[in-house]
């Protein structure tokens, strides 16, 4: 994968097929943090008069986790291979704002997946007996975060 900053400022981001398959099949799984992650309330001691404002943000989340689904479905098809190489790329182009766009899907891709697994430390991810069945949702947290940075 390479990056490069264009002269009017933008960004490109060249991907070999496995790289490309790699991302869009991450990025397929968003949105991964459930609506109701965001709340005003303490889970301890929940406040009865926030529970209009707690349902509005959680309407707010969800509308913007379904506009980004189809921004996101609309970016990925837009990027078309480049075959005029020896190998096949795939160049996405960005500006500023997509990439912050982009590192928001990877961040929630990656805490969805933190929350599935039980909010783990550094340390238990690193040392922990992982089941088979939780290696998805490892990969997604430690890819999106070798994306975002």
């Amino acid at each position: 994968m390479k990056i490069t900053r264009q002269e009017d400022g933008q960004f490109e981001l060249r991907m070999m097929e496995g790289e490309w398959t790699a991302l869009t099949d991450l990025l397929s799984q968003y949105p991964l943090t459930p609506a109701d992650h965001h709340s005003l309330n303490s889970e301890e001691h929940p406040d009865p008069e926030l529970k209009d404002s707690d349902q509005w943000l959680r309407d707010s989340f969800s509308d913007h986790h379904n506009e980004r689904e189809i921004q996101l479905k609309k970016w990925i098809k837009g990027v078309k291979p480049d075959d005029s190489g020896a190998e096949i790329e795939y160049p996405a182009t960005f500006d500023t704002d997509r990439a912050d766009w982009l590192i928001e899907i990877l961040n929630d891709l990656r805490i969805g997946s933190w929350l599935t697994l039980g909010c783990p430390s550094t340390e238990e991810v690193a040392e922990k007996s992982w089941q088979s069945k939780d290696w998805p949702k490892l990969w997604t947290m430690e890819v999106s975060g070798m994306y975002q940075s």
